[in-house]
C-alpha cells in the first residue's frame, strides 16, 4: 500500500471528498503539562539540524552520541561532513532528544528540535527555513494501545511510561485512556521492536498533550491559519481555510502515529511508519527556555 506521506498531496489536489465523522467521546481542552525546561511557543526562528555552520560542534558531538547509544536500531543517524542531516523520521528525533537529555554538555548548549506549537508559530512568521522543500515528524500521537493498531509494542511501551511518570506529567487515569499528543519523546533500545527502539517518557522534558482535534476522523479538507494551541487547530478553525487536516480514517485499532509537517504545509496524525524515510525529513532546532 503507498505510504500516505505520497498520497495526501495527491489527494488534496484532486479534491476528494472524505467522510468526516465526529469521534462519539467529547474532547478534553489542550492542556500543557509541562516539564522543567521550557518550550515557549512564540520563538524567533529555528535553524535545520546540519553537519557544519554555526552550530556544527554541537550537532556533529550530539550525532557520536546518539549513535553510541543507539547504533543498529533506525535511530541512527547517517554521518556526514556538511550540509543538512537528511532521512530524519520520528525516531531519529526521539534519539536526538535523549541523547541531550542524558549528557550534561549537550544539554548546557539548550538547544532542542522544535515543538509543533512553535513549528506553527514560525510558520506563521515566515520564519521556517524552507518548509515547502522539506517535511517534518513533530510528535508522536498515541490514539490507544490496541493490540490491533500501528505500531501495538510501542503504544503499549509508551502507555507504560507514560502511566509510570504520570503524576511528573499531570496526568489523571482518565488521561491515560484519551488520544494524547506525546512531545519530546525518548527512546531507549527494544530488540523486540520493529525500530531496534521503543518509545518512552523523558520525565522533566517531555510533554503530554490532550486536545479537542484528536476527536476528528478522515480529512477535514481545509482549516484556518495556524495551529498555535499545542500545534494541531481547534474544532473552530476547521472546515474553511487554505490547509489540511489529515487523522486517522479508523475509529477503533488505531494505536500509535506520528504528526508531521508535510512539504505542502498540511499536518497529518495519520501515518504509522514511526521510521518513515524519503530523504526530505528534517529537524529543526531552536534554544530553548533554560530550568529555573
Amino acid at each position: 500500500m503507498p505510504n500516505p506521506r505520497f498520497l495526501q498531496t495527491a489527494e488534496r489536489w484532486m479534491n476528494k471528498d472524505v467522510p468526516v465523522e465526529r469521534a462519539k467521546q467529547k474532547p478534553k481542552q489542550q492542556t500543557q503539562t509541562s516539564g522543567k525546561i521550557g518550550f515557549p511557543d512564540n520563538i524567533p526562528n529555528s535553524f535545520l539540524f546540519s553537519y557544519d555552520g554555526q552550530n556544527g560542534q554541537f550537532f556533529q558531538e550530539l550525532i557520536a552520541k546518539n549513535n553510541g547509544a543507539f547504533a543498529g536500531t533506525r535511530a541512527e543517524i547517517p554521518t556526514g561532513s556538511s550540509g543538512e542531516v537528511k532521512y530524519m523520521h520520528i525516531m531519529k528525533r526521539a534519539g536526538l532528544i535523549t541523547s541531550i537529555y542524558n549528557d550534561s554538555q549537550l544539554r548546557s548548549m539548550n538547544l532542542y528540535p522544535i515543538t509543533p506549537a512553535q513549528s506553527e508559530h514560525l510558520l506563521k512568521a515566515g520564519n521556517l527555513p524552507n518548509p515547502g522543500d522539506n517535511w517534518e515528524d513533530l510528535a508522536l500521537v498515541l490514539y490507544d494501545k490496541s493490540s490491533e493498531g500501528e505500531n501495538p509494542r510501542e503504544a503499549q511501551a509508551l502507555y507504560e511510561s507514560l502511566k509510570k511518570h504520570k503524576q511528573d506529567l499531570g496526568l489523571s487515569n482518565s488521561d491515560l485512556e484519551n488520544r494524547l499528543i506525546i512531545v519530546n519523546p525518548g527512546i531507549e533500545k527494544d530488540s523486540g521492536s520493529n525500530y531496534g527502539v521503543k518509545p518512552i517518557v523523558l520525565p522533566g522534558l517531555t510533554q503530554v498533550y490532550t486536545h479537542e482535534s484528536l476527536s476528528k476522523v478522515g480529512e477535514d479538507p481545509n482549516f484556518d491559519g495556524y495551529g498555535l494551541n499545542g500545534g494541531l487547530p481547534l474544532l473552530n478553525q476547521l472546515g474553511s481555510g487554505s490547509r489540511t487536516l489529515y487523522m486517522p480514517s479508523e475509529t477503533t485499532d488505531i494505536g500509535l502515529r506520528v504528526l508531521y509537517r508535510n512539504r505542502d504545509l498540511v499536518l497529518d496524525a495519520r501515518n504509522g511508519d514511526l521510521a518513515y524515510d524519503d530523504g526530505f525529513g528534517r529537524v529543526n532546532f531552536a534554544p530553548q527556555a533554560r530550568a529555573p
